[in-house]
Parts: C-alpha cells; sequence; structure tokens
C-alpha cells in the first residue's frame, strides 16, 4: 500500500500544479499522468494478485492460478470472476480469458463445462514435481520424462521437431511447455491440453472462419499484454485502424503467396500506415506464419530477438493484429505496433 500512496501523492501533486498554471498540457505532461495512471493500476493489480498464493495441485500434476483439468467452470469462475474476453480457438471452441489489468492472466476452454484445456505464459504455475515459471529445461525432462516426438490422430501423424518447446502425455493430457531461448532455456509458458480436445483437431490447422480470425487476433493481443506485464512493461491500447492495416497485408500474403514485410508492390509496414493516414513517432512489424495458434505463433515470436524487441518495446502504445488464412488454412499473423 506504501507504493500506491506515493504514487497517489505524486499525481495528487502533479494535478495541483498543472491546475495553478494556466497552460495547454503538453505530450510531455499527458504521457507523465499516463505513466502515472498506469503505476496505480498495475501496483493494485499486484496486490490483489498476491493475497492469490499458488497451490501444489491435489488432483493433477499442474496447476495455473490453481485452475486444473476437469474443474467445473463454476469453480474456476467462483476462483476467478467471469472473463475478460471470450473467443473462438482452433478446436472449434472457445478460449475464456482471465486476467486482472493482464496480471495473472490464464486461458481456459472447456468442454461440457469443464476445463479441457488452459495456457498461461507468466509466473502463475505451479505443480507436483516443482517446475514453475523459471526451471530450466533440463530439469523438466529429468522430472517429466522423454518428450514426445509425434501426435497421432487417427490415420493422421503430426512429427514435433521445436526445439522451443517440448510436449508430454500423461494420463490422457498433452502438456506443452514452451522455453525462453533468450533465458537459458527456462520455462516462459505451459498449456494442457486434454486428448478428447486435441481429437477434435484432425488437422494441423483448424477450420477457417471469420470468428477464427477474429479469435486469432484478440488471442494474440492479450498474449503480447500478458508478456508485456510479465516484464514490467506498460500494457498497449487496441487500435482498430491499425489492426485494418494489418490485416490488409495479412490478406495481401494470404491471397498471393508470399510472406515479407514488404508488399509485392514494394511497400514497407510504415509505406502502407501512412497511406492508411496513421500517424506515429516510432512503428514496428511483426509477421508469423504457418503456426497451429495464437499461442504458438507468440510463443514463437518471443523467441526470436528482432520480434521480441517490437513486442517488449517500451515505447509503443498500440497495437493492431490482422490474421487471415490461405487456401490451405495456413493463417497468417500480422502485428503492427506504434508509438
Amino acid at each position: 500500500m506504501s507504493k500506491i500512496r506515493k504514487w497517489f501523492g505524486l499525481v495528487t501533486v502533479f494535478l495541483l500544479i498543472a491546475l495553478c498554471m494556466p497552460v495547454k498540457e503538453t505530450p510531455w505532461m499527458e504521457h507523465i499522468q499516463e505513466q502515472a495512471r498506469g503505476k496505480i493500476q498495475a501496483l493494485a493489480a499486484k496486490e490483489s494478485i498476491n493475497k492469490e498464493a499458488l497451490k501444489v495441485p491435489d488432483k493433477q500434476d499442474f496447476a495455473i492460478r490453481n485452475i486444473q483439468m476437469n474443474m467445473d467452470k463454476a469453480q474456476v469462475e467462483k476462483q476467478l470472476g467471469q472473463p475478460q474476453r471470450v473467443t473462438a480457438n482452433e478446436y472449434g471452441l472457445k478460449w475464456y480469458t482471465y486476467h486482472n489489468q493482464y496480471h495473472s492472466f490464464i486461458m481456459v476452454s472447456y468442454i461440457d463445462n469443464k476445463v479441457n484445456a488452459m495456457y498461461t505464459n507468466q509466473n502463475v504455475i505451479s505443480s507436483k514435481s516443482k517446475i514453475k515459471y523459471g526451471t530450466p529445461q533440463d530439469t523438466v525432462r529429468s522430472r517429466m520424462g522423454k518428450p514426445l516426438d509425434s501426435i497421432t490422430k487417427g490415420k493422421y501423424r503430426f512429427e514435433l521437431d521445436n526445439d522451443e518447446y517440448d510436449v508430454f502425455n500423461k494420463d490422457n493430457i498433452y502438456t506443452t511447455v514452451f522455453y525462453d531461448q533468450h533465458e537459458n532455456n527456462q520455462v516462459k509458458g505451459l498449456m494442457q491440453v486434454s486428448k478428447t480436445m486435441e481429437d477434435r483437431l484432425t488437422q494441423q490447422y483448424g477450420a477457417p472462419s471469420s470468428s477464427l480470425e477474429k479469435g486469432f487476433e484478440l488471442q494474440d493481443f492479450d498474449l503480447v499484454n500478458a508478456e508485456r506485464v510479465q516484464k514490467d512493461k506498460p500494457v498497449l491500447k487496441y487500435n482498430q485502424p491499425l489492426s485494418d492495416t494489418a490485416r490488409k497485408h495479412s490478406d495481401d500474403m494470404a491471397d498471393n503467396h508470399y510472406f515479407d514485410h514488404n508488399n509485392l508492390k514494394g511497400e514497407s509496414p510504415f509505406d502502407r500506415m501512412q497511406k492508411d493516414g496513421i500517424d506515429y513517432q516510432t512503428a514496428g512489424e511483426n509477421l508469423a506464419y504457418g503456426q497451429q495458434s495464437s499461442i504458438f505463433a507468440h510463443e514463437g515470436l518471443m523467441n526470436s530477438e528482432g520480434h521480441r524487441k517490437n513486442i517488449l518495446q517500451s515505447n509503443f502504445k498500440n497495437l493492431g493484429v490482422g490474421v487471415s488464412f490461405n487456401k490451405e488454412r495456413q493463417p497468417f499473423w500480422t502485428e503492427d505496433y506504434t508509438g
């Protein structure tokens, strides 16, 4: 509480000074006020979350914010409250996203009102084997055994050949552990999906639809902000015109079979933003292609140095995301950032 009081005091003094000086607010003054408000909100959110002690799960190997697989939806929402967002996922179901100002972030998916999938990219993981956020990859493998090299669903066999994550199968639950290659291959995210849910996806990619495109876009926006909060960076604002610009580029790449920041007319991301009337002082763009979901796309971008810098850039204030599918069901992500 002392930190919150300190920030309230600073904001009060600043506002009193502003009231006593009959001058027009400058962008610098607005920026300071915005930072102060953000600090107060973040400190209040952290204080609330610190009261939520993580417990060793009693029924499953892992828990996220003390939520476990097979838990009733009513029990989840008794603990977490109502979701901040509900979006379509690649399994033909929904992700329910719970967080407090992007602190204590968790995504949950249900079948028959029971948890059949969950994910986080924050330090809210607990487990019987003492695996948590920051655990080294070697320790994970020593405690969980050899990761899968493939998953078979019906007549299809899907190879798992990626050094950025491991997939384990126990008790009909697929556990994907994501590693941060820029932080000594430590655990940075965890996803669990029941075999029942995974078997709903009979192909590599979900069936394209406008709801899935929108779901991937909003999930990606939330994942970026959850990542930033975990790294003590300010939350970005969703920007619709920026999203429209990003979506047009994803559409263009999907329709014309290319993957590049410059389009076939030679226009850069900055050219396209200016063409659409978007003002900015600084800007950046991330692209992803062919990942199964927004989760895998985001985790992959975080392990790419340049893309990671954009995701965690302190000077950015806005984010727009556009997703489009090609005829082979492959999704294209475009993230446009401005500050």
